[in-house]
């Protein structure tokens, strides 16, 4: 089969372009050289997904396109839930709560056959030049301090990745998908709304966004805390230190000063301040 049209063309990504497919469909078509394994992983896990009771999009089958991967999934009809914050201001924070229920929908999940998050913020840490040895030293022990979990995590939950429809939010892509402490979750979502990129849109559309990110978080936040009353927003602050270090290993471009300022702010905020400048 011959690879879509530009025509088609939906989304494009960093590792990936997604075009409409055949009816009701659409696949995630990885650029050539992406590693198969990578592939044969996220399909693993778009199946056990689609297994699950969860309000996603179900994987359909893999197919290869004149020496690309792709992935099959039913295609969903509607709205980012980003986009309809910038369209319906007024439902911000209706929207932001909702975004905390899914989450904790998602927690309710076993993540037991999912790779564990743990060995990954290890790496992430002493891999992380951007921090001196003895800073990066302080991160790696608070997370051998941090509890291990069983949750089903998604780690890059954000208002782009829920799309609204006729019948209801729908999650996408779990390529990032691991088993892990919730709260590891809620910190990498913490950060996307606080400091991440939007890969689309002017500039207008990108400074509104930056006027509601604050309120937004805030709301997300006191919502899933309600949700989940066994944790608090006290509880949240240690997992934000290593899950940034984990953000800061991904070298996106834009971030790094952002995400090295969360890391001494939240090393503060635990009585634990850098013993020199980490940027």
């Amino acid at each position: 089969m011959d690879i879509p049209s530009q025509e088609t063309l939906i989304g494009k990504g960093r590792t990936a372009e997604i075009f409409a497919w055949q009816e009701h469909q659409v696949i995630k078509l990885f650029f050539a050289g992406y590693p198969l394994e990578w592939v044969e992983n996220e399909m693993l896990k778009s199946r056990m997904i689609s297994a699950m009771d969860l309000p996603t999009h179900k994987f359909i089958e893999m197919v290869e396109l004149e020496g690309r991967r792709g992935l099959v999934y039913e295609r969903v009809y509607g709205i980012s839930m980003l986009k309809m914050i910038n369209m319906r201001p007024w439902r911000l924070f209706r929207l932001a709560r909702q975004l905390a229920e899914l989450h904790d929908t998602i927690h309710r999940q076993s993540g037991a056959c999912f790779p564990s998050i743990r060995p990954d913020l290890d790496a992430a840490i002493q891999r992380a030049a951007s921090l001196p040895g003895v800073q990066a030293g302080k991160v790696m022990a608070l997370l051998q301090e941090l509890p291990d979990g069983d949750a089903l995590c998604h780690l890059d939950f954000h208002p782009d990745q829920v799309m609204m429809t006729g019948q209801g939010p729908v999650i996408l892509d779990w390529a990032t998908a691991h088993q892990g402490h919730p709260l590891a979750d809620v910190a990498r979502t913490t950060l996307l709304i606080k400091i991440g990129q939007v890969p689309y849109g002017g500039r207008l559309m990108k400074a509104i966004i930056n006027q509601w990110r604050g309120l937004f978080l805030r709301t997300y936040l006191t919502r899933y805390f309600e949700l989940q009353s066994q944790m608090t927003r006290k509880d949240l602050t240690p997992w934000l230190i290593p899950v940034a270090v984990g953000r800061l290993d991904e070298g996106i471009a834009g971030e790094e000063a952002a995400l090295l300022e969360e890391i001494e702010h939240s090393l503060t905020a635990l009585g634990m301040p850098p013993t020199r400048p980490i940027r």
